[in-house]
């Protein structure tokens, strides 16, 4: 009998009967088994159907219960909070970084009067 392999998330997603996030989210958090030609974290992935469905009877109990805890990606109701949590942490760090930049301002010894280099990412400043 001829394994069916399984080229990419669409396909494996699909033989799950879920979304390609859960998919990924199931290989990240419950370790189901699909593989990776190139040997790096974020390249292709090809699975054996055969490999998933023995998977998928094993962990059967686990899935289940994360998908009692509601924790629907596409929800947009929790996208929404997600958001929300999101900025507010981008905030507190953008503001936790200024305070460190002016402490370090504040210690950092002066180089003949020229003041300190501030390098900020984009990323940071943008927030600020």
């Amino acid at each position: 009998m001829e394994q069916r392999i399984l080229n990419g998330w669409k396909e494996i997603s699909a033989h799950l009967e879920r979304g390609t996030r859960t998919a990924q989210r199931w290989e990240m958090q419950f370790g189901m088994p699909v593989h990776r030609p190139a040997s790096k974290p974020r390249t292709a992935v090809v699975a054996f159907a055969d490999e998933l469905d023995a998977w998928l009877t094993r962990n059967r109990s686990a899935l289940n219960s994360e998908s009692q805890n509601g924790r629907d990606e596409t929800d947009p109701a929790r996208l929404r909070e997600t958001l929300f949590r999101l900025q507010a942490e981008a905030k507190e760090l953008a503001a936790k970084l200024s305070y460190l930049e002016r402490h370090l301002d504040e210690t950092a010894p002066s180089d003949s009067g020229k003041s300190p280099r501030r390098d900020r990412p984009d990323e940071v400043q943008r927030y600020s």
